[in-house]
């Protein structure tokens, strides 16, 4: 979900006036967000102060650097409180977020993923298949979903036992030997969108 940036330590003097500046300006009158307590107001006067104290430095006066530093406190702990309220208002909209002059943060890139490619099921030890599938072509953190049941049973790989692993291979284990096992994989997408399943493969557990 998109969201602005809360927190602006890291930020230089000037940057953080230009910051300042900018959230005032955009959230000025904004039809997409209501400040009821006041976060605004004071958002407005500690830029204002900041801004004034941030030039009065150029002089080199000691005393005006210790003032310009207090007014960056205050204007920091106003841009967190106003940040908050508008990732809470927007609730991830995009273009709300976007009209704040606020700096939205780094947003996760997802990849919708395929069915898994290279899906094979072998023998392994009595009771036990082994089951593997090919590296993810759109990359992903090396989760693969295998799913197994009893053959004929049920159908969708939906309501097969799960048996996920942070691998791409996978032996199932404490199966009947004899018995015919249906098996299907799906990668684990980043953006959780249903799984994609491989063609089923019937395969018996090793006597």
């Amino acid at each position: 979900m998109y969201k602005v940036i809360t927190g602006f330590n890291n930020y230089s003097d000037p940057n953080l006036d230009v910051l300042g500046n900018s959230a005032v300006t955009d959230l000025t009158a904004n039809a997409h967000f209501t400040f009821v307590n006041g976060e605004l107001i004071a958002l407005t006067t500690n830029q204002n102060t900041y801004h004034i104290k941030l030039a009065a430095v150029a002089t080199g006066n000691a005393l005006a650097v210790t003032e310009k530093n207090i007014a960056r406190k205050d204007l920091l702990a106003s841009l967190r409180i106003i940040a908050i309220q508008v990732n809470l208002q927007a609730d991830g909209a995009l273009l709300k977020l976007q009209s704040s002059g606020l700096p939205l943060a780094t947003v996760p890139q997802y990849h919708a993923q395929s069915a898994p490619e290279g899906f094979i099921v072998d023998n392994g030890n009595s009771g036990e298949l082994y089951a593997k599938v090919n590296k993810s072509p759109v990359g992903d953190s090396g989760t693969v979903f295998a799913y197994t049941l009893a053959a004929n049973t049920v159908t969708n790989p939906e309501q097969w036992t799960l048996k996920p692993v942070n691998s791409h291979s996978i032996t199932l284990k404490n199966l009947t030997p004899g018995v015919e096992y249906k098996v299907s994989a799906a990668y684990k997408g980043n953006d959780e969108d249903d799984l994609v399943w491989a063609p089923p493969v019937n395969k018996f557990a090793n006597i």
